[in-house]
């Protein structure tokens, strides 16, 4: 029985959703606030349920008796059967996308979320989503300063001396204006989340929540309960700038922190004046969005240079930091030329914006993850299975790795991550692949732990950026060998700290008890210090030779005389 509440309750708000909709647009134009209030989210409710309902139902029949006129052992019949069901997930995405469109706020974020998993979801899904990560309506002005007025108790006039009206960027939970700050005539960038989010993002995320129960329900093979589990985990903390503005300066303290250890960085994290839950005053800065090719051209930035720092910035990020911005989309990354005074070691500043949505990573979480990294790169399959099983509990280790890398299978087991640039083919293989798999994908997604799903977005999301920006062919392979370097040290880290405790160990026995000898502590020490030393070789190995790897591609890429040379003495070895 309790199964059959969200279809019953569904079902019956798609019966009554026309003359209900229709009320609630007649009730805009003649009611006060509070039924105002009521309609709108009434209507809200309606639209998504509709677009989930007659999109379900539509899987339901077209999946089963609407293929009943088709033999699954005729190769022709198999084409028709592809192509209904590419149909089947391109009218799907525009319902859905309509109503995400229609509703804004919460559903435009939930739309951009599905555009970014573009090596999880079928690409008719992703393609049609991607719209959503740059259309967004901005709020009028006078919804903007009523929101000073009731979070602040000042108008804008008191806190600035001048107030761009127009936005220099709009985004799905908030919008950004430039102005100059009254007390010290600093120019900076304010970001105001939209004030028609409050009034509905309970209700937005109960509706996702019972959408994602009816899901379960119609489809049992399909478990997306993660994806109203995270917006539900994550969307309060994004919508309280306060936790923004903390993980701001936490971000920018660790890059400090790296460079004053010999890390070199390209990354600029702008400075948090002041924040409130609804409003963040940071520091104003010059620049472009990083997929601007143009302006990289114009500044003289290398797209290939850029891509690398990208995948230095992000591995320092996720396995020395342990602390990860998830949401590294072209709107949330700028860049600039590098000012005077820059601690850059590039001639460029990657801008790194909007820090609300982040995870922590644990120590054991982040070697786990640099191992199974370095076996995939490495093609070690069983270690690639004994991995994927600790760390998510995955069995089918082979799509999980396919999952995580956006590469072929085949690529991967024959070493080739980082040595084979990925064609058309394999592009297309994987964006079949993707529709073909759907429910082993969503199992995957619904069993391992929730840091690997922003991971996995974030790994989405930095493909698309290397793409977006035309990246060279070489900008993958460089990423993997760029990761790899810092999986090496995370896995040697771990090491040399179980020796050094494995011998502390031995050590402090010793001390409290006579009847163990020197030669015992010695024999500890020696023992100890050999492993330190093969570690630290093993690890120097992997760290040239992954070096080796970058420089190699970067020759490869620019075609120069001397990669033209030494491919042809290579040619001639191989003959």
């Amino acid at each position: 029985m309790s199964h059959a509440r969200p279809l019953l309750s569904t079902v019956a708000a798609i019966t009554l959703s026309t003359p209900l909709k229709s009320l609630a647009g007649t009730a805009l134009c003649n009611t006060g606030d509070t039924f105002r209030h009521k309609a709108l989210a009434v209507r809200r409710v309606l639209l998504a349920a509709e677009a989930v309902v007659v999109t379900g139902y539509d899987y339901k029949y077209s999946l089963g008796y609407g293929n009943r006129d088709l033999d699954v052992n005729d190769p022709d019949d198999e084409k028709e059967r592809k192509a209904r069901r590419s149909r089947l997930h391109q009218r799907s995405a525009e319902r859905v996308m309509r109503m995400m469109r229609e509703n804004g706020g919460i559903y435009i974020k939930l739309g951009q979320h599905l555009a970014s998993l573009k090596y999880l979801l079928p690409v008719e899904w992703t393609r049609t989503m991607e719209p959503l990560q740059d259309r967004c309506l901005p709020s009028s002005i006078e919804s903007i300063q009523a929101l000073f007025l009731s979070d602040l108790g000042q108008p804008l006039t008191e806190i600035f001396s001048s107030f761009d009206l127009t936005p220099i960027g709009v985004a799905s939970l908030a919008q950004v204006h430039k102005a100059t700050l009254k007390q010290t005539g600093q120019e900076v960038a304010v970001k105001i989340q939209h004030p028609a989010l409050s009034e509905f993002s309970e209700i937005d995320m109960v509706t996702i929540s019972q959408l994602t129960t009816f899901i379960a329900w119609a489809f049992p093979e399909f478990e997306f309960f993660w994806l109203s589990e995270e917006i539900q985990a994550n969307l309060p903390k994004e919508l309280d700038f306060r936790f923004e503005a903390r993980n701001s300066a936490r971000t920018a303290v660790n890059f400090d922190r790296a460079r004053s250890l010999g890390d070199p960085s390209t990354v600029k994290v702008p400075d948090v004046i002041w924040a409130q839950k609804r409003v963040l005053v940071m520091e104003y800065m010059n620049g472009s969005r990083i997929d601007n090719v143009e302006y990289l051209k114009a500044n003289n930035i290398l797209v290939s240079e850029v891509s690398k720092e990208m995948a230095r910035t992000f591995s320092q990020m996720i396995y020395k930091d342990g602390f990860l911005h998830c949401d590294p989309h072209p709107g949330n990354v700028m860049i600039r030329p590098t000012p005077a005074g820059s601690p850059s070691h590039r001639n460029f500043e990657i801008i790194l914006l909007d820090h609300g949505l982040y995870r922590e990573l644990s120590p054991e979480f982040r070697l786990n993850y640099a191992r199974l990294w370095t076996a995939i790169i490495a093609s070690d399959e069983e270690a690639i299975k004994r991995h994927a099983l600790s760390l998510g509990g995955i069995d089918a280790y082979e799509l999980f790795a396919c999952i995580l890398t956006g590469r072929d299978w085949d690529v991967i087991q024959d070493a080739k991550l980082t040595k084979q640039v990925r064609n058309k083919e394999e592009t297309s293989k994987i964006s079949q692949g993707a529709g073909n798999w759907l429910v082993e994908i969503a199992d995957i997604l619904a069993r391992v732990p929730r840091d690997l799903l922003l991971l996995f977005k974030t790994n989405d999301l930095l493909r698309a950026l290397d793409e977006d920006m035309g990246a060279d062919d070489g900008a993958q392979m460089r990423t993997f060998a760029v990761m790899g370097q810092y999986c090496a040290q995370v896995i040697y880290e771990a090491e040399k700290n179980d020796i050094k405790n494995s011998i502390l160990s031995v050590t402090t026995t010793a001390t409290g008890r006579a009847e163990v000898t020197v030669r015992v502590v010695v024999s500890a020490w020696t023992r100890g210090l050999g492993a330190l030393f093969k570690a630290y070789c093993k690890f120097l190995y992997k760290k040239l030779s992954l070096n080796v790897f970058v420089w190699w591609i970067d020759l490869s890429q620019s075609n120069s005389l001397l990669y033209r040379i030494l491919f042809k003495c290579e040619r001639l070895l191989i003959a």
